[in-house]
């Protein structure tokens, strides 16, 4: 297994930063990584993504939710051939939100695809401070 995660303290409550993580329609506003998504990011729900960092390509993700807590975005190749699962945990504390974005890559295909995919950790860094950044604005 492959993981590349990234985390950061939030001063916002944890319920702005849910609203920023599951607005799908402003996704691309904000400096999310994300350049182009449709579908609802919501407990059940399939969405379809294009980053910075994965060129033209079209990810299809499945999302589950722990409503305010834990949300999972999941897809991968046929058969579980590489399964990616990025999962988004927020942990509220006295006002601060700690965000932990956390992408684990399983089956027997993620070790040849680890090599050929650019590296993710700026990505990801980028991410939770981009987050950092809007909920501290909104909040």
């Amino acid at each position: 297994m492959q993981s590349v995660e990234a985390e950061t303290l939030i001063k916002a409550r944890s319920s702005t930063v849910w609203d920023i993580i599951t607005d799908a329609g402003n996704y691309t506003v904000w400096d999310s990584g994300i350049t182009h998504i449709t579908g609802e990011v919501r407990n059940g729900g399939t969405i379809r993504i294009r980053t910075s960092t994965g060129g033209n390509r079209i990810v299809r993700l499945r999302v589950q939710q722990m409503p305010g807590e834990v949300m999972t975005w999941t897809g991968g190749l046929p058969l579980g051939l590489c399964t990616g699962v990025r999962t988004f945990t927020l942990d509220h504390q006295g006002g601060i939100t700690r965000l932990r974005v956390k992408e684990d890559f399983t089956g027997p295909l993620q070790g040849l695809l680890w090599k050929v995919t650019p590296d993710m950790q700026q990505a990801f860094t980028d991410y939770v401070n981009a987050v950092k950044e809007r909920a501290e604005i909104l909040g």
